[in-house]
């Protein structure tokens, strides 16, 4: 459900009328910071209304772990805990169960062929090898493809600066999304390159992030994630800012924070980019853009509408 295999983490369920409202994966801090974690851990329960909570924490070192889940069991005391549980080695230990049922030498396990592993694959909830697997799948083509992109792009910019009308722009973006979205094999390196020079305008970027709703949320992060897999750092903040809404519209925690991540490296003042870090730092539900941008979103389609005929 976070999209990757843990390790070095801990892990907040956020739960309420038994289904989960919010998962939160943090970098397993030591002992001496539980406060601060505990603290943002009850913050966030409080902001989700959750009534109940799990904890779990990843790592290869079991008593640093356990002690960082006991201090945490004492400082969240006054939130339901259904379980804690430290995990490590292929086993896992539940620190709030009796010995009947969690033997001392822990529960072995194997995610790679538990049940609920198979009907999370069925349901489209993947899961990469590891963060870093996650964060490599955003981090643009190589060091020796850069030329020829550049040098791809620059041709690209000169045909799209012939371009008559604005409306002609808005028009192209409209139809490369639309195929793109539809026709597989479409997104070759020309239209990755075309995306990202189209969206550099501020215009067209906001409509291309209209089109974006939770519906067809999977659909943008394919297409906006092949774009950012693609063109060079210079061209990589708009498509990083649309890969990480549609990351958030649909579900997608790990993914938005990799995005945040790699814009502070290549765009840190983009104004977009500084929205999705609020987002990511205060752990906004989804929901929250229906509530607040709906209605400008209704508005950007309707525009796009009229100038893409």
């Amino acid at each position: 459900m976070i999209g990757f295999h843990p390790d070095e983490s801990i892990v907040a369920v956020f739960l309420s009328s038994g289904r989960i409202r919010l998962m939160a994966r943090m970098n397993l801090p030591p002992e001496s910071a539980s406060d601060e974690l505990a603290e943002r851990i009850d913050g966030l329960a409080r902001q989700h209304e959750a009534h109940a909570l799990a904890l779990v924490a990843y790592s290869a070192a079991s008593l640093p772990a356990n002690r960082l889940l006991t201090r945490l069991m004492e400082r969240l005391d006054k939130h339901k805990l259904t379980d804690v549980l430290y995990v490590g080695h292929g086993r896992w230990w539940s620190l709030i169960c009796g010995d009947e049922w969690c033997p001392l030498i822990g529960t072995p396990f194997d995610p790679g062929s538990h049940r609920v592993s198979a009907e999370a694959v069925f349901a489209g909830l993947g899961a990469r090898a590891s963060r870093q697997e996650l964060e490599a799948s955003i981090s643009g083509p190589s060091q020796a493809d850069l030329p020829r992109l550049e040098a791809l792009a620059e041709v690209l910019r000169t045909e799209l600066d012939q371009l008559e009308a604005s409306t002609a722009a808005v028009r192209l973006l409209a139809s490369t999304v639309r195929e793109a979205r539809s026709e597989a094999g479409v997104l070759d390196e020309r239209s990755c390159l075309l995306l990202a020079l189209l969206v550099t305008d501020i215009r067209l970027r906001d409509l291309a992030w209209a089109l974006i709703s939770p519906a067809d949320a999977e659909d943008h992060i394919r297409l906006w994630g092949s774009v950012v897999a693609l063109v060079p750092p210079r061209l990589a903040a708009a498509p990083l800012c649309l890969l990480g809404m549609a990351a958030w519209l649909s579900g997608a925690g790990a993914l938005l924070n990799c995005c945040c991540e790699r814009l502070a490296q290549v765009a840190p003042q983009y104004s977009l980019g500084t929205l999705l870090v609020a987002i990511s730092d205060r752990a906004l539900p989804p929901s929250l853009w229906h509530q607040i941008g709906g209605e400008i979103q209704s508005s950007v389609r309707g525009e796009l509408g009229l100038l893409a005929g």
